[in-house]
């Protein structure tokens, strides 16, 4: 199991490492360009980040506390020892709207 796991990150390490080498020998501008402005994006998902992960925690919080849980381990009880999947899936659609509702809201 591990080494599928190592072969599956060599394979995603090596798409990167072969995705920039074309990138930057198809448009060597654009590559250079990109990489000047690398730092101010990298900046902004450090700034962003944090403020996104608390506001959809909260979201995921309140959601819980809606659908009567008091933590993932009630969720996944549920989901997984009383085969019940909707729990699950209200976590993650109420994840992914956080999310989306963040991304229209915060722009940077």
């Amino acid at each position: 199991m591990r080494t599928a796991a190592m072969r599956a990150g060599f394979v995603l390490l090596l798409a990167l490492i072969v995705g920039q080498i074309v990138a930057a020998v198809i448009n060597p501008g654009g590559y250079t360009g990109f990489l000047q402005a690398l730092p101010v994006i990298l900046s902004q998902i450090a700034f962003w980040g944090p403020i996104v992960a608390l506001i959809a925690g909260g979201f995921i919080f309140s959601t819980l506390r809606l659908l009567g849980f008091r933590s993932l381990e009630e969720i996944r009880a549920e989901s997984v020892e009383q085969n019940n999947p909707t729990p699950a899936i209200v976590f993650v659609g109420a994840l992914i709207a956080s999310m989306l509702f963040l991304a229209l809201i915060i722009r940077p």
